[in-house]
């Protein structure tokens, strides 16, 4: 009786079936391994290759010491460079006798000529910038109102014709400190006329013991000017010998100095626009 319901059971319930996922993950697994054979293969090969190639190379550079060993010795000329074609290049097919060869041109040219336009971008922007900070601080007064001096050196914008035969107005003069002692008739100095007043006038007389100091004091008077200045120079207030001055620096420092921020920002946008060309 038991083996007859046994018996019945087996018959009523289905066989089990198989899942086709399973099927699908094994042949993906193995097309994997076989790729992963393939490119195992591959890589060999080309150490393989790179191998070969770098005994090549050790061949040709032993072989071209010893040709030149051999002409140092024999006092020959240097011999000519091997003819031999690099490795996993192309040999250059022969061109006919008749037709041109067609300049070749290499493809470096332009990054090099990109690279040269980008540096002289940088020179002009940085030597502006440089002129630009200079002008803007070097034609500058301090805070009690005398010149701004850098190196020894002052600079100034003339703002009278006292001088205009020789430095016209709106001239930009350079200053060098110099000792008294060294100033003699005829220097152009320029001096603090009071705290806040610069003025550049020329040495036409010298005291050389002012008010009993034993100092030297300048007597000083303007080109365009009939007569001498009222109060004469203590050496303790000259800023410097005049050494240099030019109408057309003068011109464009005062430029800068009333304009530097928005010329900096111009400047920055022509270093961008060259940049990005």
């Amino acid at each position: 009786m038991r083996d007859e319901q046994e018996q019945s059971i087996k018959e009523k319930t289905p066989p089990p079936q198989e899942d086709s996922r399973i099927d699908i993950l094994i042949r993906a697994y193995r097309n994997l391994a076989v790729k992963v054979d393939l490119l195992q293969e591959q890589i060999q090969k080309q150490d393989q290759e790179l191998t070969r190639q770098k005994e090549r190379m050790v061949d040709l550079i032993l072989a071209e010491e010893q040709r030149k060993k051999i002409a140092k010795d024999e006092g020959n000329a240097p011999p000519l460079p091997l003819s031999a074609p690099m490795p996993d290049k192309p040999e250059a097919k022969e061109k006919p006798a008749g037709q041109k060869a067609k300049p070749k041109h290499s493809a470096k040219s332009r990054p090099k000529k990109g690279r040269a336009w980008k540096t002289i971008g940088e020179v002009v922007f940085y030597g502006l910038l440089l002129l630009l900070i200079v002008a803007a601080l070097f034609v500058r007064t301090t805070s009690d109102g005398a010149p701004r001096s850098l190196a020894g050196y002052s600079g100034m914008i003339v703002l009278t014709e006292s001088m205009q035969s020789e430095i016209p107005k709106g001239s930009l003069v350079i200053a060098q400190q110099v000792d008294p002692e060294t100033l003699q008739i005829g220097d152009d100095i320029t001096y603090m006329a009071n705290q806040t007043t610069s003025v550049t006038h020329r040495i036409v007389g010298i005291n050389e013991n002012y008010e009993n100091t034993g100092q030297r004091a300048f007597q000083t008077q303007g080109i365009m000017n009939d007569q001498p200045d009222s109060q004469p120079v203590p050496a303790v207030n000259v800023v410097g010998k005049v050494v240099f001055h030019s109408e057309t620096l003068g011109v464009v420092a005062s430029f800068i100095g009333s304009y530097w921020p928005l010329l900096l920002f111009a400047l920055a946008v022509v270093f961008v626009l060259i940049y990005v060309l």
